[in-house]
């Protein structure tokens, strides 16, 4: 089993799954592993593939990386990535503009949160993009406990959700209600 990647010791892997009830046994593993590790978010495009359950029992949720990016990158982080984005693409060489613009494919939440530091528009998003992007009980922004329907479908709390989002980011979350 591997024990580190890009040069980074991963935790050690979970013994059992028992007691899971995500359907598939390689993301029961992953959960396990997880809770092993004291996660308390999991990245991936396929939010809908945990069990709420699971997620509940640990005190996590699983996240769409461009939500995930959306709620929590500032814009400082988001402007650091796009010029590393940037500075590694040789053939062809692209501008920020150009890369934020490209970012807006795959990751149509992010781009819209930062849409005002480039002057130019995202590109069209994919078709395929996730109906679920939040799963579990861990807000995104405080780390509290969510307990509202609302709070579990955003992923976040009521005192996080309304004072925490200005400008940008109250557009975002009127763009996903």
């Amino acid at each position: 089993m591997r024990a580190d990647i890009l040069g980074m010791e991963l935790s050690p892997s979970a013994a059992s799954t028992e007691g899971l009830v995500t359907v598939s046994i390689e993301l029961r593993q992953v959960v396990a592993d997880s809770v092993r590790a004291g996660a308390r978010y999991l990245i991936t495009i396929d939010v809908d593939d945990f069990a709420f359950e699971d997620l509940a029992a640990s005190e996590m949720s699983a996240v769409n990386p461009d939500y995930f990016m959306a709620l929590r990158f500032t814009e400082y982080a988001y402007k650091e990535g796009v010029s590393l984005l940037a500075g590694v693409a040789k053939n062809p060489p692209r501008t920020e503009a150009k890369v934020h613009c490209m970012l807006g494919r795959r990751h149509t939440h992010l781009t819209t949160r930062f849409g005002d530091i480039y002057e130019s528009a995202p590109v069209q998003a994919d078709r395929d993009q996730p109906s679920i992007l939040f799963r579990g009980v861990a807000c995104l922004r405080c780390d509290s406990h969510l307990d509202d329907e609302d709070g579990r479908r955003l992923g976040l709390c009521a005192d996080t959700g309304d004072a925490d989002l200005r400008g940008p980011d109250r557009a975002l979350l009127r763009h996903l209600i």
